[in-house]
């Protein structure tokens, strides 16, 4: 069970990752416009999202890996709170309930409890 939610975690990562770069300018609308240098912000955590894609099958160093992937998971949040506060779909004139745009936003629990999880972090610290 664990190599499925691996595998789906890795791809959903792999594939955002990849979006970072086709669609960079419609990740650009949701970076908050009071943060510099918004271009760099998504060509980077579109590289971070493919490299935690590929490091989730390395099995050295999944301790790190893990806390890593739920930080970066915790310091992309301002993103998605800026998309539902400014109902942004990405996409001009297509406008969502935000309702629904707020309720993407606990969805980053799971990612980040799955990324402790799923590299023993959490296994790790219920034994002390």
């Amino acid at each position: 069970m664990k190599t499925v939610f691996r595998a789906i975690y890795s791809i959903v990562l792999f594939g955002a990752g990849v979006l970072h770069f086709t669609q960079e300018k419609k990740f650009r609308s949701i970076v908050p416009k009071a943060l510099p240098f918004r271009k760099a912000i998504v060509l980077i955590s579109g590289v971070m999202e493919v490299l935690f894609a590929i490091l989730l099958w390395v099995h050295k160093g999944q301790a790190i890996i893990g806390k890593l992937l739920a930080f970066f998971m915790i310091i992309i949040l301002p993103a998605n709170i800026n998309m539902a506060m400014k109902n942004n779909t990405y996409v001009k004139g297509k406008k969502l309930h935000p309702v629904l745009l707020w309720l993407r936003l606990p969805l980053q629990l799971p990612l980040i409890f799955g990324a402790l999880k799923l590299t023993g972090n959490i296994d790790k610290t219920e034994k002390s």
